[in-house]
């Protein structure tokens, strides 16, 4: 076997790529880590911005999510052998060893998911879109694993949901790929009351994913439509866009429901919002790399506690059993090969990709 492998790494320029395909050592793990065969990736907006925002350096490896063949298995490592299909979430941009994008990957069982034996479907086919479905390829696997560490945790330790069909949570933007995720989890884990936004064209799908009502977020009566149809149930809100105006909104639907608790995704703590007096609220913000043990700091600061892995250990079990069950976002899928992570990332960062996860394989 050879020394190197082939990797999508940090450009020293980025004139034109934010990565580009280069060699790096075979990676190692150590006993608490799993070493994975890449098939398959996909691009998150957290890839390119760890480059554009300075948190990355050139000769780091790039990427997030991943999927493919266990190749070897720390010895402290349980529930996973050589030869298990999976996929993974590891934290890209940081680490010249450590990254998504790369032939072979070091991940953490943490964020790892085993599926149950060989996918129904073999390599999709490139320059084509596939339709939001089961997760039966590599494909459909890397798509998925970032959003649902990521709904995991929000739902575990910052809104602590809990069963209660006669409660609602307000899902602002529901048909982005970690919004489908969560009106899925809400509904099969905890069949809760799932109300969410969209735009029109997306409406019959979210329902059809288990949300009970969907509304056109651009709508300017839709804050009133949600508060009227909600009835003071919402007990919960998760912004999957996380900018100060929807956090904003979000705040205003749940008007008229007691103690609710409301999570976004890029850092904002409530200090944005205009709040009424009277209302019992809390402001949560949940990041997924908490999950691998170690505060961060992005902009917002991010701190690790003890607790926030507990919650999300207690279950990112009930998620797993549940895999089986959830859809895929809408995927596009580019050529096999690393040169791909260039043109994905561009694609991301260039506004270019809406409603849909852009995968492709490693090298064939």
């Amino acid at each position: 076997m050879s020394s190197t492998i082939q990797a999508a790494l940090v450009s020293s320029s980025q004139d034109k790529h934010l990565v580009e395909s280069g060699e790096i050592p075979f990676p190692q793990i150590t006993d608490d880590e799993i070493l994975i065969k890449a098939v398959a990736f996909a691009a998150n907006p957290t890839d390119w911005k760890h480059i554009a925002f300075k948190i990355a350096k050139p000769g780091d490896i790039s990427g997030s999510d991943v999927s493919g063949i266990v190749f070897h298995v720390g010895k402290n490592v349980k529930g996973f052998a050589e030869g298990d299909i999976v996929s993974t979430f590891v934290r890209g941009g940081v680490s010249p060893e450590k990254g998504g994008f790369a032939e072979y990957v070091i991940a953490s069982p943490v964020s790892t998911i085993k599926y149950a034996g060989p996918f129904e479907k073999g390599p999709l086919t490139p320059s084509k879109e596939y339709p939001a479905g089961p997760i039966d390829s590599y494909e459909g696997a890397a798509s998925v694993t970032l959003g649902l560490v990521t709904v995991t945790l929000s739902f575990a330790h910052s809104l602590k949901l809990k069963a209660d069909s006669n409660k609602a949570i307000l899902i602002w933007s529901g048909a982005t790929a970690t919004g489908i995720l969560a009106i899925q989890l809400a509904k099969l884990l905890f069949g809760l009351k799932v109300i969410t936004t969209a735009s029109p064209k997306h409406h019959d799908f979210l329902k059809s994913l288990g949300a009970d009502a969907v509304f056109d977020y651009k709508d300017p009566e839709v804050v009133s439509k949600i508060r009227k149809y909600a009835q003071g149930s919402i007990a919960y809100g998760f912004d999957t866009i996380s900018e100060e105006a929807t956090f904003q909104a979000l705040y205003d639907a749940t008007e008229g429901s007691e103690n609710v608790a409301l999570d976004n995704l890029l850092g904002l703590d409530g200090s944005s919002i205009k709040t009424k007096p009277g209302r019992h609220v809390s402001f949560g913000k949940t990041l997924a790399y908490l999950v691998f043990g170690k505060s961060v700091s992005m902009g917002a600061e991010f701190k690790f506690t003890p607790e926030i892995l507990d919650e999300y250990n207690q279950l990112w079990p009930k998620v797993l059993e549940v895999v089986p069950q959830l859809k895929h976002h809408k995927l596009k899928v580019l050529q096999p090969g690393f040169t791909s992570a260039s043109e994905a990332l561009n694609l991301l960062q260039s506004g270019k990709v809406s409603g849909e996860k852009i995968v492709w394989r490693a090298q064939i």
